[in-house]
């Protein structure tokens, strides 16, 4: 799992993003259309911690001379703002991915997300190269530091970072 993009727009949503901007408009063979996403995501975790995430993403869509869509690359970046309702306190974090989708999967390269406090260290580093299948979040193959849509300890793990920040 790619806790902030994967869970601002779901694991559907990311293979639909790409195939959304692929297939926004009509476009000329040989050609690639340029887009951007601009989102916000506001997640409530366990510990009641609000995670308030901007999503900006400069992306291309590239076509084959036929005009048959032929993939999509975005540059994501994703900022932070971690807000502990109970004392106001907030901590803020930015991260940075590449995700590109041709051939029937979907490639993340990059942070997902780094989540260090001042003192404590490392609480959570998601950050390398996942290939997975969009249809059903499988992992095809995936480097040593990722965390991966089928992993069941994933949201636990994230979790457990995102609570620690306030403990």
């Amino acid at each position: 799992m790619r806790p902030r993009f994967a869970r601002a727009v779901g694991l559907s949503g990311v293979a639909g993003v790409c195939l959304a901007a692929a297939l926004a408009a009509p476009v000329a063979a040989n050609s690639q259309l340029r887009f951007t996403i601009d989102d916000t995501s506001v997640l409530t975790h366990s510990c009641g911690v609000v995670e308030t995430t901007r999503i900006y993403g400069r992306g291309t869509a590239s076509f084959d001379v036929d005009g048959t869509w032929v993939g999509t690359a975005i540059h994501l970046t994703y900022t932070g703002i971690f807000t502990d309702p109970a004392t106001g306190r907030t901590i803020t974090q930015v991260d940075h991915q590449n995700v590109t989708e041709a051939d029937g999967v979907i490639t993340m390269r990059g942070q997902g997300a780094f989540i260090r406090l001042g003192g404590e260290g490392v609480l959570l580093h998601d950050v390398g190269r996942l290939v997975f299948d969009p249809s059903d979040g499988s992992t095809v193959s995936a480097t040593p530091k990722v965390l991966t849509f089928d992993d069941p300890d994933a949201a636990a793990k994230v979790e457990a970072a995102v609570c620690s920040m306030f403990d």
